[in-house]
């Protein structure tokens, strides 16, 4: 998932499939707050659950609208 991609999901609750550090597959259900550099890290998408690096995302589901 590139920058572009990630900003589309800002303000909302989305269930997130990743890879974790061991390679194993995660899902999360997630708000998203904002998409930013982290040194050391890259780019992640900053949740409720924590960051979550985008090379490591699998999929994306959008579950509701827009915050208001």
């Amino acid at each position: 998932m590139n920058f572009k991609e990630a900003q589309q999901y800002i303000g909302l609750d989305c269930e997130v499939a990743y890879r974790d550090r061991h390679g194993e597959l995660q899902t999360k259900q997630v708000f998203v707050n904002d998409v930013t550099f982290i040194p050391l890290y890259g780019l992640c998408l900053v949740t409720d659950y924590g960051e979550i690096r985008l090379d490591r995302i699998v999929s994306v589901k959008a579950l509701d609208r827009k915050a208001a």
